[in-house]
């Protein structure tokens, strides 16, 4: 029986952390488990490396597709599943030899659909502890602190459930290319998985690929993650109204702090209520900034109740 299945999205990945991705997973304790990864139309030379490691280890199965993006190949990746539990691995990182045993013990023990746990920033080969410890495991709490940042909402950092899955099956959105984590997590959560944290920390998120998608900060780059918020829109229920204007306002001070953010977009855009503004986790400084153009804005345009 295949306890845990690995996936694993290939495309464009400097070769000396493809390496050191696929040897972590071919150290893992734990026996039972199969690593599925799949090549986004990745180079030859990055698929020839992947086969080396089919050739080793039985626990490998190595797929070619052509590119379309890493939420296809998560999707198709999740299609060729058949462990009890999933997780995800992203190939620009590594995860220590005992998570997957560590997460599988503790997810059966404590009868989880989901399992969180904390993680490193990894850079010049030094780790970075980062909890991230929910506040409450509650699913519609779980997904509030996601979209408001308070914790992370990548997929490595969590095992989910097969049989839970295939009950209520939802997609990564192959044409959003920006936080389609969240977008993923937004759907799943709504059906009230058993989530459970482990306080511990095993997988290793390396911040020195500088080739990594969520490095490079683009026009183009803003523009995916105002889509996302878009696609958001689309998925959460109006409860999570307050949350989804707070994930609005951290993209659009994200575009800030890299100069790509103008005043009229900042007011147009997704208005940001004065609620969020005084929450969020900005200086007052800023903050003040903000709220007098935002005021200024307002009276030129009549438009003051939109931001309460």
């Amino acid at each position: 029986m295949i306890k845990v299945s690995v996936i694993v999205p290939v495309y464009k990945v400097p070769l000396e952390y493809l390496r050191a991705c696929l040897d972590s997973l071919a150290a893992q304790t734990l026996q039972e488990c199969d690593f599925i990864v799949v090549s986004d139309g990745a180079p030859e030379t990055e698929c020839s490396i992947c086969e080396e490691y089919v050739k080793k280890d039985s626990r490998f199965k190595f797929f070619k597709r052509g590119h379309a993006g890493v939420s296809a190949a998560r999707n198709y990746g999740i299609e060729q599943a058949l462990g009890e539990y999933i997780s995800f691995v992203d190939s620009d990182d590594r995860i220590d030899n005992n998570m997957l045993q560590e997460c599988y013990e503790f997810a059966k023990k404590n009868n989880s659909d989901v399992v969180t746990m904390d993680f490193y920033e990894t850079k010049n080969n030094i780790d970075s502890l980062k909890i991230h410890a929910p506040k409450t495991v509650e699913s519609s709490c779980f997904l509030h602190q996601i979209l408001i940042g308070d914790i992370f909402g990548g997929m490595p950092l969590r095992i989910i459930r097969k049989k839970f899955y295939d009950k209520n099956p939802v997609i990564f959105p192959e044409h959003i290319s920006y936080c389609e984590d969240i977008l993923f997590w937004a759907q799943l959560l709504q059906a009230k998985p058993k989530i459970n944290y482990l306080n511990k920390a095993f997988y290793h998120y390396v911040q020195d690929n500088n080739n990594s998608i969520t490095r490079d900060y683009t026009d183009e780059k803003y523009k995916e993650r105002k889509k996302f918020i878009q696609e958001l829109k689309k998925i959460i229920p109006k409860k999570f109204k307050k949350d989804l204007n707070m994930a609005a306002f951290n993209v659009k001070m994200e575009a800030m702090s890299h100069k790509k953010l103008s005043l009229k977009d900042y007011v147009s855009f997704e208005r940001t209520t004065l609620l969020t503004l005084i929450k969020s986790k900005q200086p007052w400084i800023v903050k003040i900034y903000l709220l007098f153009n935002t005021i200024l804005f307002s009276i030129f345009n009549k438009s003051y109740k939109e931001y309460l």
